[in-house]
């Protein structure tokens, strides 16, 4: 049966079973958020990953939804969350609806004992969220770093064929600036290609911790869900790892997109293994024949710098990144991997 949920305002909120939830649901984002399918309802609600709440009875005009999300905190390992899926009918679209869904996430996550909530609003709801008490950490970069740069030299170059004659001799020089000469992989490390996560991931993300002030679960079930079971992308795993099967160094789960290569997760143990995994999943790249990498995240700044120093560039930010938590010391990463969704 629905648990009903206190608002103060004239519409009832529930907060249904993944039974009553799903056809509801279904109806709102099929008018609301028709990218979102019904495959994407049972990874993420019918699993158990998420749960939902109603706006309004027959008809139900609104919905959102709470993921849950562990995450370490200051060394401890807390249950935390991420509110998605806010969306009303078109013709309810005021302040009040809106207010009414957000609040009833934030009190349901209080429900359930969370110790945070993180939110990504596109940036029309960031208002909303503020005014619920949402503070903003700051924005998610949009990083890329150029391949192949025969395209862009034909939006530089009148000539098709120079821009094509050009081409090779930039890429050697982006190449050569970018990772210098290349020297090789120490026989000390092995790329890997992993098709599972395995026992050395849950490891590989408790060691990380250490480093940062907040950093998301990265364990190898965690991972199997988000990107191995996730219905709307086809994601892929490179991995530095000591020869021999041995302790992994970093990992970039990726996806393709048209001609560029997406990291939606990066991790590495330390600052060398960063620079290491980046140089060599450069190469894997250039290998896969793509044009660009790009990269969406929120990191302290000896990331960006590392990125920068990779010949990565930073783009125009994209949406803001919002919390309901204590001040906490130390870097903070979020990475796609805290999101629900990379589409």
């Amino acid at each position: 049966m629905p648990t009903t949920l206190a608002a103060k305002s004239t519409w009832r909120i529930t907060n249904p079973d993944v039974s009553d939830l799903r056809e509801p649901l279904l109806g709102l984002w099929h008018r609301n958020l028709p990218g979102a399918s019904r495959d994407r309802f049972e990874w993420l609600y019918g699993t158990g990953r998420a749960e939902g709440v109603l706006l309004g009875e027959r008809p139900v005009i609104g919905g959102a939804g709470l993921m849950r999300r562990r995450m370490a905190i200051a060394g401890d390992i807390v249950d935390g969350a991420v509110a998605i899926d806010v969306n009303v009918d078109e013709q309810q679209r005021s302040l009040g609806p809106a207010l009414t869904l957000v609040r009833a996430v934030m009190k349901l996550a209080d429900d359930r004992g969370y110790a945070c909530l993180f939110g990504f609003p596109i940036p029309s709801a960031t208002g909303v969220l503020k005014r619920c008490g949402y503070r903003q950490l700051g924005n998610v970069s949009n990083w890329t770093k150029l391949l192949r740069s025969e395209v862009k030299l034909r939006s530089v170059l009148k000539s098709p064929l120079a821009a094509k004659l050009s081409a090779p001799i930039v890429d050697f020089a982006m190449r050569w600036k970018s990772n210098g000469p290349a020297q090789g992989l120490s026989q000390q490390f092995d790329v890997e290609t992993p098709a599972m996560f395995d026992a050395r991931f849950d490891r590989l993300w408790l060691r990380a911790a250490e480093g940062y002030g907040v950093i998301g679960e990265r364990s190898a079930d965690y991972l199997k869900w988000r990107f191995t079971k996730c219905p709307e992308l086809r994601y892929a795993c490179f991995a530095l790892a000591r020869r021999g099967g041995g302790e992994l160094l970093g990992y970039v789960i990726w996806y393709r997109s048209g001609e560029s290569v997406c990291i939606a997760d990066l991790l590495a143990v330390d600052h060398a293994s960063t620079a290491l995994l980046l140089a060599e999943f450069t190469r894997h790249a250039r290998r896969l024949r793509a044009d660009a990498i790009r990269l969406a995240c929120f990191g302290p700044l000896r990331l960006y710098s590392q990125l920068q120093a990779a010949g990565f560039s930073r783009r125009q930010d994209s949406y803001p990144v919002l919390v309901r938590m204590p001040e906490v010391a130390g870097d903070i990463l979020l990475t796609m991997a805290d999101h629900d969704t990379d589409v």
